[in-house]
């Protein structure tokens, strides 16, 4: 029967869509109500039902970045795109050449901060991202900041520490790293909510 089955299979024909102001609205509106859902489910585990609490709520965070990362990839690094570049972000070092798409809070940090209500769906969503070079991508690591970054609220310290660099938004405008706050972020990019 499976056999049969298999054999007879064709893959549907699905229908082209077009990135617009629509789409973004709807990608957000469906990974909202997921995260939303997972958050609950993770705060509403029955821990009296014979599981391993542990590993189902390591599941639960791990589904959340997926829906988090997938988001940041259409949503942001897709649609922020740089006449020019392969690549887009909410910042964008200037004058590197080569450069990898960086959460500026590390995304399991977005997550839990989200998981325990200290920001909320939107925010996660648009947590802030930058195009740094490659080099200092590397540097930021080798220095232990992989996963941890030092101030939550002036995101850019996290590099600052450990090398000087300028950036600007995708769009152009200059920016302070030693002052641009978390709250700066979310007012400067809130047309993308």
């Amino acid at each position: 029967m499976l056999t049969e089955s298999i054999r007879k299979f064709q893959s549907p024909i699905y229908s082209s869509v077009s990135r617009n102001a629509e789409a973004y609205k709807t990608i957000t509106r469906f990974r909202t109500k997921y995260l939303d859902q997972l958050r609950e489910d993770y705060h509403q585990i029955d821990e009296t039902v014979e599981h391993n609490v542990g590993v189902l709520r390591r599941e639960i965070r791990n589904d959340m970045e997926v829906f988090l990362r997938r988001y940041h990839k259409y949503c942001i690094e897709e649609r922020l795109i740089e006449p020019g570049n392969s690549k887009g972000a909410h910042y964008v070092e200037v004058g590197a050449e080569e450069t990898d798409f960086e959460h500026m809070i590390p995304i399991r940090i977005i997550r839990d901060m989200y998981l325990f209500n200290e920001i909320d769906v939107a925010h996660a969503l648009n947590a802030p991202t930058v195009l740094l070079s490659k080099q200092k991508h590397i540097r930021l690591k080798d220095a232990g900041w992989n996963s941890d970054t030092p101030d939550l609220f002036l995101p850019f310290t996290r590099y600052s520490n450990i090398f000087a660099g300028e950036y600007e938004t995708y769009d152009g405008t200059r920016i302070d790293p030693a002052t641009w706050t978390l709250q700066n972020h979310y007012d400067y990019f809130a047309h993308l909510f």
